[in-house]
């Protein structure tokens, strides 16, 4: 029996980390603190960003598939961006409001507030594609069809980009789940791209993570 194809799964725990940090720092800042009120916006545009360019992958390659497959599952997920994607641009736009605000610790909390009710949305759409659109897939659509579709995405990054994934990644993985990436790297990918990703992992991980993971590698 061929292996499931976890489209999300990886990538989605990366983004939960990602917005649980961004929650954690915006509730301790000190929003008079301009300095640190950049820094904050900053984040929150990398974190828009990502979340941007996640649902057009998914749109490309992951939606082809539900349309085909389960339209009824695809019409869950395009209501659940019909709410979510406007939403982070009225986001950013109240954390940049923020430092013109007479009160700004109170407009700070205001946002603070905004974005948690917008991650706990974020949550149920993430859970809602790997509980009900991932199974639906296994069950419906062709293992063979769903692996091209993963390798069409996969093969549409440059290295650069494919690194930058990965960075983005490896922090939120456990000591497993990087072993297995880094297989699957290595037995599909030219030596160089593999080379150039353990570089990556070199940089991002402790010593120690680093050290497990060229161990579980063999």
């Amino acid at each position: 029996m061929s292996q499931r194809i976890d489209f999300y799964g990886n990538y989605h725990k990366a983004l939960r980390r990602a917005l649980f940090e961004f929650s954690a720092r915006a509730g301790l800042l000190d929003y008079a603190d301009d300095a640190a009120l950049a820094r904050l916006r900053n984040e929150l545009e990398r974190i828009a960003r990502t979340l941007r360019e996640h649902s057009t992958h998914e749109d490309a390659y992951m939606h082809p598939l539900l349309e085909r497959y389960a339209p009824e599952v695809l019409a869950k997920m395009d209501a659940q961006h019909t709410t979510l994607d406007p939403a982070l641009d009225v986001l950013e736009e109240q954390l940049r409001n923020v430092a013109s605000a007479g009160n700004r610790a109170e407009a700070g909390m205001a946002f603070y507030a905004a974005i948690n009710r917008y991650i706990g949305a974020y949550l149920e759409h993430l859970a809602d594609e790997e509980d009900v659109a991932n199974p639906i897939l296994w069950e419906r659509c062709p293992h063979d069809e769903l692996a091209q579709a993963v390798a069409r995405f996969r093969g549409s990054f440059a290295l650069d980009q494919v690194a930058t994934s990965f960075e983005f990644m490896l922090p939120a993985l456990n000591a497993a789940e990087r072993a297995d990436l880094y297989r699957t790297v290595r037995d599909n990918a030219p030596r160089p791209v593999f080379q150039t990703l353990l570089g990556v992992a070199h940089k991002t991980l402790g010593e120690a993570d680093y050290a497990d993971l060229n161990q579980r590698l063999g």
